[in-house]
């Protein structure tokens, strides 16, 4: 992922009050699978649950759970490989 498509995620266009787009489970699994088959970078991992967080117009209360996980590294440790794993076990159970 460049700079130039984290700045797409980041911004949005949309005026409309209330969530536009619903993160499904299934979304987030495909994206930790991705993660741990060195796809996706941890560090931009981490970023997009951040982004998540931040955005109005996402409506992640489905996942929120791993969301904040993923995001707080302060709180829940720094994130790695082997987190990762354990958190698509416990979403696959």
């Amino acid at each position: 992922m460049c700079i130039r498509d984290r700045s797409i995620i980041v911004s949005s266009t949309s005026d409309e009050q209330g969530p536009v787009y619903v993160l499904t489970l299934t979304t987030v699994l495909d994206v930790l699978t991705r993660c741990l088959a060195g796809e996706i970078d941890l560090d931009d991992l981490e970023l997009w649950a951040n982004v998540i967080e931040s955005r109005t117009d996402i409506d992640y209360s489905a996942v929120e759970g791993v969301i904040y996980a993923l995001s707080n590294s302060e709180q829940m440790g720094e994130l790695d490989k082997s987190k990762v794993a354990r958190l698509v076990g416990l979403l696959i159970i």
